[in-house]
């Protein structure tokens, strides 16, 4: 029988290099990880997005602006009325201090007089909105225009703020 000889020292060589390779791709996949998951996600922007369309949501619907709107039962109740809550979990101190702010004004079209304004939450998160930078509230401001039952043209205003420095922020 004839014997095939081989020369085994270049697969000593590959391995090596074959192991280098998968430390280098592991490490690579180790950083991506880290750096993907080390810092939250800033989303209160995202937020107040999301309640300004639940808010305009609950004022109209279908084009319509509800007349339920114009009444003071309406204003003091807003929060059940659209099926909201401000309330947010009770760390960093929050639950002393409100995260969020609405403040909803609606105005005549062809005039452009106030007809009613209401707000709830956090007042003081207002002053900030012409702030820019990581350390102050995020605010969204959108108008939208609608009809009564009656056709009646309505120009609706709706800022939402949310706040949630410490969370989102670091």
């Amino acid at each position: 029988m004839m014997k095939i000889l081989r020369n085994r020292k270049g697969e000593k060589v590959i391995s090596v290099y074959w192991f280098a390779i998968l430390f280098i791709v592991a490490a690579a996949i180790v950083y991506m990880v880290a750096v993907f998951y080390g810092k939250p996600y800033d989303v209160r922007k995202m937020e107040a997005d999301l309640l300004t369309d639940k808010i305009s949501e609950c004022l109209a619907q279908g084009g319509y602006l509800k007349q339920t709107v114009f009444e003071e039962s309406f204003k003091d109740n807003f929060l059940s009325e659209c099926s909201l809550t401000f309330n947010v979990e009770d760390v960093y101190g929050w639950g002393e201090q409100e995260q969020f702010y609405s403040q909803i004004e609606i105005y005549g079209f062809s005039n452009d007089v106030l007809v009613s304004e209401f707000s709830v939450g956090n007042k003081n998160l207002k002053d900030f909105c012409d702030k820019n930078g990581e350390g102050f509230p995020k605010c969204v401001e959108r108008e939208f225009y609608s009809l009564d039952k009656n056709d009646n043209q309505y120009k609706i205003k709706i800022l939402s703020i949310v706040r949630k420095i410490e969370k989102n922020v670091q």
